[in-house]
């Protein structure tokens, strides 16, 4: 059982102190200028501080009478707003103004039967303090079980480029609702509080949780909402824990450190990152990929004056069909109603063709129209930050296409990979399997993240193509997934299903 604290004031403090002397209190003389009361129930240590701030030390005994008191306090002086919902979401991120790393987005929820239990565990927590990945990932453990009671969370990133790029509040905006709409496909929306630390909300998002407050939801945005709100506390959390353990692997590896030196937490103020900053520049090598050239710290190391430009990221809805765009708005993610309008030609298109190819002596990739075979500009950007979800089939992984773009022109960045139990019987052999290890170590540093669905052990070895193609297009239904194949008979069936499709 950890410590609570709580913030009291007025009569409401002098109600708990009646309560814990009534219940067999013992009020001790307080041993610092800045303590008002001390109240000895049972093993734990009650004290009321003149800043208002009342703290119990922990009941190592697990008095079930500690645990009413603090139930009591609880209903005086709740340090969260209370349920007003059967479900709680929250949104928060982390890393937008650190040197290092990527921008990381994370969406949570959980029913109101469990806010309590939640409360037990998280709400000591510092989420305001720099803490390394093991406080982190010790908290997440804690909470990681209440899955089985409804809990969910979802992680999305934004990748340094892209921050040094662009002004990325748009993009936040975009990833946030496609959170959202993920929930909302087990969840309705009249019966969610929607509570979002405020970044700037831009008017993409702020159209559509007006839309969502006209369902009958309850949408919160407020500045430090991780003070008031659990959900978004626990969200900021989730966020925390993933970032630090990104900055945890990069400062493990030895590629990555110069004349004994690590990159630190990657914050602006911390000095080690700042010397590692000076001494990486000053050997004349390239910035790694995780490193954000566009931030003041690193401009001054280059010698370089003058603020970066940002620009407003090329995220155009106009190259999403209209039903799609019309579903997303209305907290629906549907794969079967994306089709993507060729810009050049003006064709609907339900597939796109996937090319990676020399421009300019440097590696890019890029869809292209089936139809007038030119590059649709954006396309890439676009459906990372709308769909985020793709799903390659065997002939993909055995190509290595995936890795292959990653570690040239980044098409697949930040997107969410799914591989299927079929895909993975079949490709763990050979260069299948040499793929499933480079997109695990693209995994670990936060360059994609990879999901993989069902047991291989119950994928039959007498298995047709047929079969085997309606269970990858179940697949990327069920998880709204961009299927990804150079196999014709996939793509013509995937296409008949209405999944939207990538062909190589």
């Amino acid at each position: 059982m950890s410590g609570r604290t709580w913030k009291v004031q007025g009569d409401k403090t002098e109600e708990i102190k009646k309560y814990l002397i009534e219940h067999g209190g013992v009020e001790e003389k307080v041993t610092s200028v800045h303590e008002e009361w001390k109240i000895r129930f049972s093993d734990s240590v009650f004290i009321y501080y003149k800043t208002g701030t009342l703290y119990s030390t922990p009941s190592n005994s697990l008095d079930p009478a500690v645990d009413n008191a603090w139930n009591f306090i609880d209903s005086l002086a709740g340090r969260y707003v209370a349920p007003s919902k059967d479900f709680l979401i929250g949104l928060d991120e982390t890393g937008k103004g650190e040197i290092i790393g990527h921008i990381v987005l994370a969406g949570i929820v959980f029913p109101k039967e469990i806010f309590h239990q939640m409360d037990l565990v998280i709400g000591p927590a510092d989420t305001k303090k720099k803490h390394d990945f093991n406080y982190w990932d010790d908290l997440f453990r804690k909470i990681d079980h209440f899955r089985e009671l409804g809990f969910d969370f979802i992680i999305e990133t934004i990748p340094p480029w892209e921050v040094d790029k662009y002004n990325i509040n748009k993009i936040m905006d975009v990833v946030y609702q496609r959170i959202l709409s993920q929930f909302f496909r087990k969840i309705p929306m009249d019966k969610c509080r929607i509570v979002i630390d405020d970044y700037g909300v831009g008017p993409t998002l702020n159209r559509f949780l007006n839309f969502l407050k006209q369902q009958n939801a309850e949408a919160i945005v407020a500045h430090d909402a991780d003070e008031k709100y659990l959900e978004a506390k626990i969200a900021s959390l989730i966020s925390k824990r993933r970032r630090e353990e990104f900055i945890k692997k990069i400062n493990d590896s030895p590629e990555f450190q110069i004349n004994g030196l690590s990159v630190g937490s990657g914050n602006a103020g911390d000095l080690e990152t700042i010397n590692w900053l000076k001494k990486w520049h000053s050997a004349r090598r390239k910035w790694p990929w995780f490193v954000k050239t566009s931030f003041k710290t690193v401009r001054e190391i280059e010698g370089k004056g003058t603020k970066v430009q940002k620009l407003t990221p090329p995220i155009r809805e106009s190259l999403l069909s209209k039903e799609f765009i019309d579903e997303f708005n209305k907290g629906r993610l549907s794969v079967e109603a994306l089709s993507v309008i060729c810009p050049n030609c003006g064709d609907a298109n339900k597939s796109v063709t996937f090319a990676i190819f020399e421009e300019k002596g440097k590696k890019v990739s890029g869809a292209k129209c089936p139809s007038c075979k030119k590059l649709i500009n954006d396309a890439g950007i676009t459906l990372r930050y709308y769909c985020g979800y793709a799903l390659p089939d065997s002939s993909i992984i055995r190509r290595g296409l995936i890795s292959k773009d990653l570690e040239s022109s980044r098409f697949f960045e930040g997107f969410t990979i799914v591989i299927p139990a079929v895909v993975r019987k079949e490709c763990d052999v050979g260069a299948g399997k040499k793929e499933f290890e480079r997109l695990s170590e693209f995994a670990s540093k936060g360059r994609i993240k990879l999901e993989t669905i069902g047991r291989v052990e119950e994928i039959p070895d007498a298995f047709s193509s047929v079969e085997r193609d309606e269970r990858i297009v179940s697949s990327a239904l069920e998880y709204n997934a961009i299927l990804i194949t150079a196999d014709d008979s996939m793509k013509l069936y995937s296409i008949s299903k209405n999944v939207f499709t990538m062909f190589i």
